[in-house]
C-alpha cells in the first residue's frame, strides 16, 4: 500500500508524541514497517510502559482508516501532504525540535526558495497597525526578490498582511489552526481563495480534526518555525502574536517589532519585546532588509546588469567601447553627433556601427539614431 498512508496513519494515534513518533522512525523503519511491529518491538523502541503501549497497537486498524479517507480528501481536492522526511517539507521548520511530522498543503508555493517574512500581531488592529504592516509588506515587495510573507489567516494583522501580499502580487502562505475542510474565521474564507493563486494554506491539522481551539498554540510554532524573520507589527502584552515571538526567540530566530508609544495598549507587547532585548526594532521594510542583510532588488538588478554589460562589452576594442559609451550618454543619438564627438568620419563610423548590430550591442533607429540593445 502506498507509503503515504502509513505516514498519515502514523500521526493520526493517540498517545503518540512527536518525538516518539520521530523516534520509531529513527529506527530505519519505513511508516508502513511500524504497523507490523510487534508489541514488544514497539515498547522496546518508545520506552512506553506496556499498557501503553497496548493502547498504541490497538489503535493500528483504526488509525488506517481514518488515514484512507484522509488520503482521498487530499486528492481529491488536490492537498499535498507533506512527511518531515520529504524533500518539499519547510526545511527552515525542521530545524525546529517539535517541527510537526505531517503538513497538509493546498496550493503551489516552494516552501524552501524565498525569503520568509511571518508577520503578526494582534487582532484588534488600530489604524496605525494597519498602516505599518501594509508599508513592511509593500517595501518588502518593491525591494526583496523572492519574498514570501506568512501570517496566520486571523482578524486584525494577521488578515491585513495577507491583504497586502496579494495587493503587492507576492506569495502569501496562511497557517491555519484548522483543517482544510474550513477556513476560520470564515469571514476571511474569500482572501483564502484569493491566496491560492499566488500562495498556499497550510496546516498540521487533519480535515477530520475538529478540535480548532487546542491547535492555535500549536500552529504559532510554524509561523515561526518557518520564517527567516518574524516581525511583530503590534501587540498587547499578552496574546498570540507574543507566543510566536517567545517561540522563534527559543527557535533562534531574528525577531523584529514596531514600537508604540509607552501608554497605548496595543504595542504594550512590542515595547516590552524591545525592552527585553527580546527584539529588535524597525521602522520600516529597509530597517528589516538592513539588520538580515538582504540586498535590495532594484540595486542587485542593476548590478547584474552592469556585469552583463560587462561582459558584453569584453571583447570590443577601445574605438568601440567609446561608441557605446557615446551612445549612452546620449537620447538616440544622430550618426553625425556621433561622428563629430567622436572625431570620426561619418562612412567609418557607420561601418564600426554595423558591426555591433551584428554583435546585438546597438541598434539603429529611423533616421539614422542609434540605441544600446536592451
Amino acid at each position: 500500500m502506498n507509503e503515504k498512508l502509513y505516514q498519515i496513519a502514523l500521526t493520526l494515534l493517540k498517545g503518540v508524541s512527536v518525538s516518539n513518533a520521530k523516534k520509531l522512525l529513527d529506527c530505519n523503519h519505513t511508516a508502513q514497517q511500524l504497523f507490523s511491529l510487534s508489541k514488544q518491538a514497539l515498547q522496546d523502541i518508545t520506552g512506553l510502559e506496556n499498557t501503553h503501549v497496548t493502547t498504541l497497537y490497538n489503535q493500528f486498524d483504526w488509525a488506517l482508516q481514518q488515514a484512507e479517507k484522509e488520503l482521498l480528501f487530499c486528492t481529491k481536492y488536490h492537498i499535498t501532504p507533506l512527511f518531515y522526511t520529504d524533500n518539499a517539507y519547510p526545511q527552515r521548520l525542521l530545524e525546529c525540535e517539535d517541527a510537526p511530522i505531517m503538513l497538509y498543503q493546498k496550493g503551489n508555493t516552494d516552501l524552501n526558495n524565498g525569503k520568509f517574512v511571518s508577520i503578526v500581531g494582534t487582532r484588534m488592529a488600530t489604524d496605525y497597525g494597519k498602516t505599518a504592516c501594509h508599508q513592511l509588506v509593500k517595501g518588502l515587495a518593491d525591494n526583496v526578490e523572492n519574498c514570501i510573507i506568512v501570517s496566520g489567516l486571523a482578524y486584525g494583522i494577521d488578515i491585513a498582511a495577507h491583504k497586502a501580499a496579494l495587493e503587492c502580487n507576492i506569495p502569501t502562505i496562511g497557517v491555519m489552526a484548522s483543517g482544510l475542510n474550513s477556513i476560520y474565521p470564515s469571514a476571511h474564507r474569500n482572501t483564502a481563495i484569493q491566496m491560492l493563486k499566488q500562495g498556499s494554506l497550510l496546516t498540521e491539522q487533519p480535515y477530520m480534526d475538529n478540535s480548532l481551539k487546542y491547535h492555535f498554540i500549536k500552529r504559532n510554532r510554524i509561523i515561526a518555525g518557518m520564517a527567516d524573520a518574524v516581525v511583530v507589527v503590534e501587540s498587547a502584552a499578552k496574546g498570540g502574536a507574543m507566543v510566536t515571538a517567545n517561540i522563534a526567540n527559543t527557535y533562534n530566530k531574528d525577531v523584529f517589532v514596531f514600537p508604540g508609544r509607552c501608554n497605548d495598549k496595543t504595542s504594550a507587547g512590542c515595547n516590552a519585546l524591545i525592552k527585553h532585548n527580546k527584539a529588535m526594532l524597525i521602522e520600516n521594510a529597509a530597517d528589516l532588509m538592513e539588520i538580515m542583510g538582504w540586498q535590495n532588488k532594484a540595486k542587485k538588478q542593476a548590478k547584474q546588469a552592469t556585469q552583463q554589460n560587462t561582459d558584453r562589452y569584453q571583447n570590443l576594442s577601445a574605438v568601440e567601447l567609446q561608441i557605446v559609451k557615446a551612445i549612452e550618454q546620449e537620447h538616440f543619438p544622430h550618426v553625425d553627433t556621433l561622428s563629430a564627438k567622436l572625431n570620426i568620419k561619418v562612412n567609418d563610423l557607420l561601418a564600426m556601427l554595423l558591426m555591433l548590430e551584428f554583435q546585438n550591442i546597438v541598434v539603429c533607429l529611423p533616421g539614422n539614431r542609434y540605441k544600446l540593445q536592451a
